[in-house]
């Protein structure tokens, strides 16, 4: 295959269609939303922008410092699938990839391969190290997902590593390769397809190994820093209460920074300039600061501990309130039930707008008791950065989160894949099928008179939502742009001429999906 294919260059993506840009009060407002609405219809109907992109686009050019340039649309990619919300952090999701003609895997952390991926690959031989990425031949292998992104940077490194040994230690394993010739052994020393399997049971054994342990350190440090703070606390709201009483004269901030001022004065006098009086002096003042910062470090920690409890239990006022977890489940219920109201719309029922407006509103309230229910728990175990700031700093530096397999999941491209290491799995693993050609099933090719019909079906439900939009801003121009109007229902063309004598076929491709 000539190295010219290895050039291989993306078609840019459709600008996106923005609807706001017109001017509702423009005469032919009508008109122009409803083509504009068209061309959107359409291009959204084509097929050929969803095909699955692997590698960065290598014409794409970086910016220059202070600038940004905001994508048209974003490429479909894995991470569409994985994480289409965007809420992983990085290091979360490890996306492993395989070339198509050589089984060699690349390991990454982001959802596109760069040039810098192929650092990866061992040279061994003539040919097994492509030069550059094509995007014709590194294709989604598997996608493993962890809780939290310490794990699968620790999951990133181990894959690396047992590949790397792989590849390189290949005759302490496999001594039988030794009498191949070199192009069969390299062959089969890029094939890396089942042992990829292998590789990731056994990070997660190992993790899962590793989780119990570093579990029982998190507990014993967190034993540790509520024993402190269970006897530090009440230390420093003894001396803050002392100081506000003033029961007795050590106890007096003023009283201290007297006696600190008169130390300073007896150290200058001409009858204590004698190493012992000095010693002693020196001594006196160095207790009495002391006690002195111990007493302002008290007050103000006991205030500052004062106005954090006092802010969470305002925060959690409405969590604090009778039936507050009923109530929640309630407003839960009636969301679930608004939102059913909307994917399946009934008719006789109201208008859409205000059922919105009402989920809006069951949510909004929703979000705001769970985070007081958050607020109320952060009191009440005194959980909160002034609360953990008496502790020294082997305490205050909290260990990572332990190690669990509970919410690690595998999406395999071909589940098949995963029988090469039948047997070895955790129990507590989930294989599932990385659906990437998900979109592409289900669509449906349709003739010229069926696409034409349901083009302006919708058309027609874009145009509607965009009314109940204009009437949810108040917008009086739009409204009166966009008046209420049937749906455009067109019939399919009479045949004329000798065509009406024919017999009417069916096309036995219109149903069928790719």
């Amino acid at each position: 295959m000539p190295r010219t294919l290895a050039r291989l260059t993306y078609k840019k993506p459709p600008a996106p269609i923005n609807f706001a840009r017109l001017d509702a009060a423009h005469p032919q407002y009508t008109s122009q939303l409803e083509k504009r609405v068209e061309r959107h219809v359409v291009r959204q109907s084509n097929p050929k922008h969803i095909r699955l992109q692997t590698v960065v686009n290598p014409k794409s050019k970086p910016q220059s410092s202070g600038q940004t340039a905001l994508r048209p649309i974003k490429p479909f990619t894995l991470a569409d699938h994985v994480d289409p919300e965007g809420t992983t952090r990085h290091g979360q999701v490890i996306y492993v990839f395989r070339n198509a003609k050589t089984n060699q895997i690349i390991y990454s952390l982001q959802e596109l391969l760069d040039n810098h991926h192929l650092a990866q690959l061992p040279f061994i031989g003539k040919h097994s190290k492509p030069p550059t990425l094509r995007p014709d031949e590194w294709i989604p292998h598997c996608v493993v997902t962890f809780p939290t992104p310490e794990q699968g940077h620790n999951a990133f490194r181990k894959l690396r590593e047992f590949r790397k040994l792989h590849e390189l230690s290949w005759e302490k394993t496999n001594p039988s390769w030794k009498h191949m010739s070199a192009k069969d052994r390299m062959h089969r020393i890029m094939d890396q397809r089942a042992n990829m399997s292998a590789d990731l049971a056994e990070v997660l054994h190992i993790q899962d190994k590793v989780g119990v342990s570093m579990r029982e350190a998190y507990d014993e440090q967190q034993r540790k820093a509520t024993e402190f703070m269970n006897k530090r606390w009440p230390q420093i709201d003894a001396l803050a209460n002392a100081a506000v009483a003033k029961e007795k004269v050590a106890d007096n901030p003023k009283w201290l920074e007297h006696q600190i001022r008169s130390m300073t004065t007896k150290l200058k006098m001409k009858h204590n300039q004698n190493e012992a009086d000095q010693k002693r002096l020196s001594s006196a003042k160095a207790s009495l600061e002391t006690r002195l910062k111990r007493i302002t470090y008290a007050r103000r920690k006991a205030e500052q501990f004062k106005d954090a409890q006092d802010a969470l239990t305002k925060k959690a006022a409405n969590a604090n309130k009778f039936n507050a977890t009923e109530h929640l489940a309630k407003l839960k219920r009636e969301a679930r039930t608004l939102q059913t109201r909307l994917d399946f719309p009934d008719p006789d029922d109201e208008h859409p707008a205000h059922i919105r407006h009402l989920l809006r509103g069951r949510q909004e309230r929703i979000a705001e008791l769970e985070q007081a229910f958050i607020f109320k728990a952060q009191a009440a175990a005194r959980d909160h950065h002034i609360a953990r700031s008496v502790l020294p700093r082997v305490l205050k530096n909290t260990l990572p989160t332990p190690f669990s397999l509970t919410d690690v999941s595998i999406k395999w491209a071909d589940i098949i894949d995963a029988s090469h290491a039948a047997g070895n799995w955790p129990e507590a693993i989930l294989h599932d099928v990385l659906g990437v050609n998900n979109i592409r099933s289900d669509i449906t090719y349709l003739s010229a008179e069926d696409f034409e019909i349901e083009k302006n079906n919708e058309v027609s439900r874009i145009l509607s939502a965009l009314r109940d939009e204009a009437q949810e801003k108040g917008d009086e121009n739009a409204i009166m742009a966009l008046r209420d109007e049937p749906e455009l229902e067109l019939e399919p063309p009479q045949k004329t001429g000798v065509f009406r004598y024919l017999p009417e076929m069916r096309n036995p491709f219109r149903n069928a999906t790719v």
